[in-house]
């Protein structure tokens, strides 16, 4: 084999991407030899996947450069690698040969189809020595062709169970680990790419491939086209799922000239006829044709293809089919491959045009349809690698892993719920003559994950799970695999061989739960278990454990293994567990709330609490750490497609509650809720009335509020109501001043002993970078900031109405008149933005808006300031007060809500009036003409801070309110307890089992 492969020597307008999907179920029936459904098999091996074989090497031996994608299933390559079936598939190719040669005497006198008969003696004879060149494995050679770089191999579901339709993650994880582990043991390293079964995708499923290690899957055309938000390429570059998984789409053109039953090359009058064979045209009137062709049918009689057809397609309309023509063919598959290829170029010039880089034309097809239904199918894909390698210019074949090495940055975006069924829905799996197996697939399902988890545990004990008892989980987990396989649906539904789909997953199921009764009872029938590991052996690695609850032993898909989760436990379950629920936590940082629930939680960790926060994902972050002493877990609402904020907080909030159920059936302790705002009601009354948890809340402001007392939409009236519900079930509730509880007490007819005031607090503890310290820091970060001569005007907020800045923009021009060196730096973002920079457009470079800033540029702009000016209309507190009060930095409020009472007006800063133009550009000129007495209220600040605002002092009152609430649990023990098996095999303890949770 010639592995001096040519590179690529022009670069196209665009690629293409042929994809091959080959699989079977899994039709090995290890006691019997005439089942008609394991001639599958063997009709794939003789018409696709050895004439596919000798193409690829025709290529490579000719240095043809050309790129294909093969998905080869695990059953596929379980059937392909088993000395069973290989030693039947070579049984069945001699008999082939014995076929055609007793076809050359038959019809030695017949010179219209004597001539194919040789033909048919002569390939076969060809395919044997392909055969047996493979050493009878023909993974091997497709091993060879991926590591010479012309093939790219990926996986798909162990079983090609239908993905969507499974009901607990387990099941799902359970199909891709089987398939991955088994890639690896085939090819030597992990596959990159997946074919999800059936091209069904739902959202969710992309975070279980990115934890299995897979980069893209396909998907069906809809799944890009309806994708939210809409993918800006179409489906002619991937997209990036939330989990950072490449969805690529199938191309619907290219399809369309394959598949189409009404204009579809295969349809060709001068193809090879698939319905004409010798199996069902003779002897049907003549004895001596039924005595030739008798040994060639199954034992009952039943007629079966036999590989020999003499007719081409000849037309539509008539019945009569005259003898095949391979030069004819062969001139028409060339034909074929010319026009697809053309209508690819056209493709690729005309979305070169209008994409940011080169298109990827996804085409992908079932492997059978080249040379099984197709007999001329392999000289076409040869053909076209052929023609593309000699006219390069405009499109070139390509990989998925090699286009994403290309262009490492994508689009983000959730793939439409999708398959390439029928209405790209998943009716054809899911319908009345097939939705009776789901009922028995999800009981199995939850059988099996108890199962696993249950006897996982013995790993933990001196009673480990004996080899016997191994054995039965695994082939337990093989069973179950193998009942889910689509191929059952499918054929209920195409109602073809319904009666042996139907007995197939009966049969599966009723093996999987006579194990299950055995592992129960802890009595495994040896001669039963070796008679299942005879009948179905495949997936020897597979590993019962991949069945193991999610929450069981790691509360956070993410966390680990068990010894993780037990970890976690051990450190937390002899010490009160406060769990904080907050919609944003850094790094997502939406607004003051985010701050305030990390430096609270923090600080709390740091006296010795066991502190965790429930939040939500934020790209880039992990869904659990510890860090600063918190646990965080970050959880993932469900996807319903574009949705406003309200509406996303329901989904939020279910998220929330079911992960916090799990772990605290799964053992995990939760002694109190502190909940933040309204977004997190429904999660903290749930929890609260399951388990009998008291409930904290901390209203950091009201909808009444932010809209000055008018609740003027339906909206704002839901929100309000949330509100007061929050409050109403909460035993304490905390506001962050004075303000805030005398508009709690009006709004919400709170009693007074129920409020409790604790301010936001700053990190004193922390030092301040060194380059915030000194003159001569100072003077760099002005020079890093771009303020060397200015007196610097400084105001960080999120740029919405009631945060004030439209105020100090007004105010700008008189305070330029009387400063005239001046600069407002605006930092934030927010809706107003545009409209916030169209009313400054006028003071030219004298305002500049910087936008979201990190936490390093916001130490620079806080040192390179003069002033800076909280503005607020309406402020519950106003964190970025004591931010500037750390930084030493003379300080300008406005005279509102928790504002009001930081600040003593004229000794440790000014009070503007809220919203008062003319008041705010007077203090703010006092301030840049007089910096002594700027600085001396930015001392007394500081002060101030350190006595009244620190983190520490505030955490150590909160903690003592906490105790007042929380009661402490009995001893953590694991929720479901597993079944003790001593270490005599198979002999149960003397004690009665726990019931199942």
């Amino acid at each position: 084999m010639n592995a001096n492969i040519d590179h690529w020597k022009q670069e196209p307008k665009g690629y293409l991407a042929l994809v091959l999907h080959a699989h079977l179920p899994y039709i090995r029936h290890h006691d019997r030899d005439d089942v008609m459904e394991e001639r599958w098999f063997y009709e794939a091996m003789t018409e696709t996947y050895l004439p596919l074989i000798e193409a690829f090497d025709r290529l490579v031996n000719d240095g043809v450069h050309f790129r294909i994608t093969m998905s080869l299933t695990p059953t596929l390559l379980s059937l392909m690698s088993d000395p069973l079936m290989q030693e039947r598939y070579e049984k069945h190719l001699n008999k082939l040969i014995d076929l055609a040669d007793g076809e050359i005497l038959r019809l030695r006198r017949n010179y219209t189809y004597l001539p194919l008969a040789h033909m048919y003696a002569v390939r076969f004879r060809e395919l044997r020595a392909v055969f047996h060149a493979c050493g009878r494995n023909v993974i091997s050679r497709f091993r060879q062709f991926q590591e010479l770089g012309v093939l790219e191999i990926v996986t798909s579901g162990a079983t090609h169970g239908f993905l969507p339709l499974m009901k607990h993650e387990e099941a799902i994880r359970a199909q891709i680990t089987t398939a991955v582990t088994d890639y690896e043991r085939h090819f030597g390293r992990p596959p990159r790419g997946i074919w999800l079964p059936e091209c069904a995708y739902a959202p969710g499923i992309d975070r279980i491939l990115k934890s299995c290690g897979i980069e893209y899957f396909f998907t069906d055309t809809t799944a890009l086209q309806h994708a939210s938000p809409r993918a800006n390429r179409e489906v002619y570059a991937p997209l990036l799922t939330p989990y950072g998984v490449s969805a690529f789409a199938r191309d619907p053109e290219s399809s369309q000239q394959v598949w189409s039953s009404q204009t579809g090359y295969p349809g060709d009058f001068n193809y090879r006829e698939y319905y004409r064979d010798i199996g069902w045209d003779l002897g049907w009137n003549d004895l001596k044709e039924w005595e030739h062709i008798r040994p060639h049918v199954l034992p009952t009689f039943e007629r079966v293809n036999t590989g020999i057809k003499y007719h081409r397609i000849t037309g539509r309309d008539t019945q009569q089919r005259e003898p095949y023509n391979p030069e004819w063919a062969a001139e028409r598959a060339g034909q074929h491959a010319d026009n697809f290829l053309f209508n690819r170029q056209k493709q690729a010039e005309h979305w070169n045009y209008h994409l940011d880089r080169k298109p990827i034309v996804i085409s992908p097809y079932d492997a059978e349809l080249f040379g099984h239904w197709w007999y001329e199918g392999p000289m076409f894909i040869e053909f076209l690698c052929r023609k593309i390698h000699f006219d390069q210019d405009i499109i070139q074949m390509i990989t998925p892993s090699e286009y994403l090495q290309e262009y490492p940055v994508a689009d983000t975006g959730q793939p439409a719920a999708s398959s390439w069924g029928r209405n790209s829905s998943y009716e054809v799996w899911l319908q009345g003559n097939n939705d009776w197996i789901y009922r028995h697939l999800h009981q199995a399902e939850e059988r099996m994950i108890r199962l696993a988890t249950r006897h996982q545990q013995l790993h933990g004990t001196r009673q480990l799970p004996t080899a016997r008892l191994k054995r039965a989980l695994n082939q337990a987990a093989r069973e179950l695999l193998l009942a889910q396989s689509s191929d059952w649906a499918f054929i209920m539904d195409s109602k073809t061989v319904v009666e042996y789909a139907c007995r197939r997953t009966k049969d599966h199921l009723g093996c999987f739960h006579t194990l299950c009764g055995m592992i129960e009872q802890g009595k495994v029938d040896e001669d039963f278990l070796k008679r299942l590991e005879e009948k179905d052996n495949c997936f020897p690695a597979i590993d019962y454990a991949d069945y193991v609850s999610v929450f069981e032993f790691a509360p956070v898909p993410h966390l680990g293994s068990r010894a993780d989760w037990e970890a976690l436990m051990e450190r937390t379950r002899d010490r009160a567990n406060i769990f904080m629920l907050a919609w944003e936590y850094p790094p997502k940082n939406v607004g003051g709330l985010s701050r305030a629930v990390h430096d609270l939680s923090r600080t709390l960790a740091d006296l010795g609490e066991a502190v965790h926060v429930i939040t939500t994902s934020h790209y880039g972050a992990p869904f659990f750490e510890e860090k600063d002493g918190v646990f965080i877990h970050r959880v993932l609402p469900a996807w319903s497609g574009d949705t406003d904020f309200y509406h996303w907080t329901f989904e939020m909030n279910l998220a929330m509650t079911d992960y916090l159920v799990r772990y605290r059936e799964s053992g995990g302790r939760i002694d109190l809720l502190h909940a933040h705002d309204w977004m997190v009601y429904h999660t903290a009354r749930e929890i609260k009335y399951s388990f009998g948890i008291p409930l904290i809340a901390t209203i950091h402001a009201t909808e009444w509020g932010r809209n000055h007392g008018r609740l003027n939409n339906p909206l704002q009236q839901s929100i309000h109501s949330i509100e007061w519900h929050l409050t109403y079930e909460a035993s304490k509730v905390f506001v962050c001043s004075q303000y805030m509880k005398r508009e709690l007490e009006q709004v919400f007819r709170l009693p007074e002993d129920k409020l409790l005031v604790y301010p936001n607090g700053a990190c004193v503890d922390q030092d301040l970078p060194e380059r915030l310290l000194g003159d001569e820091e100072i003077r760099r970060a002005k020079e890093a900031a771009g303020v060397t001569h200015a007196k610097t005007v400084f105001c960080i907020a999120r740029l919405v109405h009631e945060k004030g800045v439209q105020t100090l923009l007004h105010a700008a021009p008189s305070i330029l008149s009387r400063v005239p060196d001046a600069l407002f730096i605006i930092a934030g973002s927010g809706p107003m933005q545009d409209e916030l920079q169209e009313m400054a457009a006028h003071l030219g470079d004298r305002v500049r808006f910087v936008g979201f800033v990190d936490n390093d540029w916001k130490d620079t702009l806080y040192a390179a300031s003069d002033v800076v000016v909280v503005p607020s209309h309406y402020e519950p507190f106003g964190i970025v007060a004591l931010e500037a009060m750390r930084y030493g930095k003379p300080l300008i409020v406005s005279d509102t809500g928790g504002l009001a009472e930081i600040i003593d007006h004229g000794e440790d800063g000014y009070k503007a009036l809220p919203g008062h133009v003319d008041s705010l550009a007077y203090h703010v000129s006092e301030l840049l003409l007089s910096p002594e007495l700027g600085k001396r209220m930015a001392e007394r600040a500081l002060s101030k801070l350190h006595k009244q605002y620190a983190w520490p002092t505030i955490a150590r009152e909160i903690r003592e309110v906490y105790r007042s609430l929380h009661h402490v649990p009995e001893p953590f023990v694991y929720a479901n307890e597993p079944i003790g098996f001593t270490e005599t095999e198979n002999q149960p303890e003397n004690r009665s089992a726990p019931a199942y949770r």
